[in-house]
């Protein structure tokens, strides 16, 4: 049977998406790998404006230093802020992000 870690691993390498990180404490970006699933529910709480929130689900020891709420996430079309985070048995986290801004 194989680890959580080799299967994560198969999982990011077949669906993976780039993305960058940056914690507010640093400032400073750096590359991740997940795998995003948009449009996933729709905003329940101020600033109420109809957005959605999307999932990116990564490996936990991917980022440093921990990600905290309010952190930014980009893809190559869009930056998103951290709402919420929650880690699985497997070495997983799963953060709900809300739509920032577009990437100019």
């Amino acid at each position: 049977m194989a680890d959580f870690s080799t299967i994560n691993q198969g999982c990011l390498s077949a669906f993976g998406q780039p993305f960058s990180f940056t914690p507010q404490t640093t400032g400073i970006a750096q590359s991740i790998t997940g795998i995003l699933d948009s449009g996933v529910e729709l905003e329940d709480v101020a600033p109420g404006d109809g957005s959605t929130y999307a999932r990116l689900w990564i490996e936990s020891s991917a980022l440093a230093p921990s990600p905290q709420q309010g952190d930014e996430i980009a893809s190559a079309t869009t930056v998103y802020k951290i709402v919420k985070m929650q880690e699985d048995a497997g070495g997983g986290l799963w953060m709900l992000l809300r739509y920032d801004r577009a990437v100019s």
